[in-house]
This record gives structure tokens, sequence and C-alpha cells, in this order.
């Protein structure tokens, strides 16, 4: 399977607090254990590391966990084509659009988010699912 992670779910695992950590976290081990595909753009990794910094997470942490993504997972750009697919889109959120432009272009299965705009949205291309939702399918 080919599971696209938005940038709300590293950000979840990665700074402490965060309302859906565990969730995010536990789905990250089920899709390891699973081993499935793991997607997510290089502008995720560049606003992960941008708002992680904010958040005072320890830089060691940040590239810590950079390096994880770099070498686990498979990031694509945001690249023209997407970025004209967002704007066709229509949707206010330009970024979300974006983000899930090159889950679509990577046929993705899976696009895992806990933002509520993007799990309001009706997508025929792939399934849109919470940490908890993928987890609970996993089962």
């Amino acid at each position: 399977m080919r599971i696209f992670l938005d940038t709300n779910i590293l950000l979840d695992v990665l700074v402490p607090g965060r309302s859906s950590g565990f969730a995010s976290l536990t789905a990250l081990q089920v899709i390891k254990r699973c081993r499935d595909e793991i997607y997510l753009s290089a502008q995720s990794i560049i606003d992960v590391y941008y708002t992680a910094k904010k958040c005072h997470v320890d830089k060691e942490d940040i590239d810590s966990f950079t390096e994880w993504l770099l070498n686990c997972t498979n990031v694509r750009y945001i690249d023209s084509f997407c970025i004209r697919d967002a704007l066709k889109s229509g949707h206010p959120d330009f970024e979300d659009s974006a983000q899930i432009a090159c889950a679509e272009d990577e046929e993705c299965d899976v696009f895992l988010t806990s933002d509520a705009g993007i799990l309001a949205r009706e997508l025929d291309s792939m399934l849109v699912m919470t940490p908890e939702q993928f987890v609970d399918r996993m089962r």
C-alpha cells in the first residue's frame, strides 16, 4: 500500500504535546510493521524543520527525524503539474491541494492527515484517513 503523510502527521510525531501525537506515532509504527510505502513532499520536510525549531524542539532530534525521513520514505517534489492541479482544484487551502495533488501523482492509496479541512474533502483517487482510522482499519 502507498501511504502519503501530510505535514501535520510528521509534526505530531516530532513536536511534544500535540493532540494527535500518540495516534500519529502509532500509525507510523503500523506502516513500518506492514512494510507499506511511505510518501511525503519535500515541502513537508522543510515546513516540519522550520516549525519544530519554532516549537523549541532540540536540533539534534529534528536532524535525526529528518535523516530518518530521507532514508525511510519516498520524498517527492511538488512540481509544476501538482501546482497547476492545486490551482484548478478551486479549494481555498492551496497548500492542502498541492499536497493532495502530489499524493495523487504518486498514485497513493491513503492520504494520512489530522487536518479537518482535508478530512472534510471527498477524494475519488484515494482514502483520506486520520491516524486513528488508519490504525483501526489495519487491525
